[in-house]
């Protein structure tokens, strides 16, 4: 609107935002985002004078949404935020932590992307931004959340006392032996549940087999696991 370069009108409006952020998230978080936002606005005015690899608007919205969303994905991993619309999210998650990051983010960029269509006069424009606004948040939370994510195995067997030790002592993952019984023949079972990282998922699928070829495996994906030993694996 005033004709003034990106880079700079994005450092004075994150320096209200920094301000604030040292009081809710502290010094070391604070000074990481403030690294980030200068890094961030540096960015903006270098790459300005670069031709784009592409002038087709759709592949530039996909593409920028995926590389932007890395780039945010990168920072809030390392504990900062690139200040801006990422700092809104993380400042409002740090009193609302049942909320998604890029649930907060797609909501706020999503006000933002409407008042451009009236400030562009191009409902184009915000069509695009939404697409590539869309994607980033898309790629912040497989980053976050979904590359991260950790398989549960229930097994239900006779050998389960068998497959437990091959479990702790070969693998070196911790094993709950739960009292289970059968519906049907109103036998007793026992039921062993193990968290494991998704790469470790086809090797214990194998070994189980291998030691009881009749047992019953139920695995589902576990968004989170907290506990001692698990956080350090």
């Amino acid at each position: 609107m005033f004709h003034i370069p990106a880079g700079w009108v994005t450092l004075a409006l994150n320096i209200p935002l920094f301000l604030v952020s040292l009081k809710m998230l502290g010094v070391k978080y604070s000074f990481k985002t403030l690294a980030s936002m200068v890094s961030l606005s540096f960015m903006l005015e270098v790459a300005q004078r670069w031709q784009p690899l592409t002038n087709d608007m759709i592949l530039a919205s996909i593409f920028g949404g995926v590389l932007v969303g890395i780039g945010l994905a990168l920072a809030l991993r390392g504990e900062s935020t690139t200040g801006g619309t990422d700092l809104i999210a993380k400042l409002i998650q740090s009193k609302k932590q049942y909320l998604n990051m890029g649930d907060i983010l797609l909501l706020i960029d999503g006000l933002i992307i409407l008042a451009s269509s009236f400030t562009f006069e191009s409902i184009e424009v915000a069509l695009y931004s939404g697409i590539a606004v869309f994607v980033m948040t898309k790629i912040i939370d497989l980053i976050l959340d979904g590359g991260n994510y950790a398989k549960a195995m229930f097994i239900i067997s006779d050998k389960s006392e068998e497959i437990s030790r091959y479990i702790t002592n070969e693998i070196g993952l911790g094993a709950t032996i739960l009292d289970g019984k059968g519906a049907y023949s109103h036998k007793d079972k026992n039921v062993l549940l193990c968290v494991a990282n998704k790469r470790e998922i086809p090797k214990l699928k194998d070994k189980i087999k291998e030691i009881d070829d009749r047992c019953f495996i139920i695995i589902t994906t576990v968004t989170e696991a907290i506990g001692e030993g698990w956080n350090e694996k």
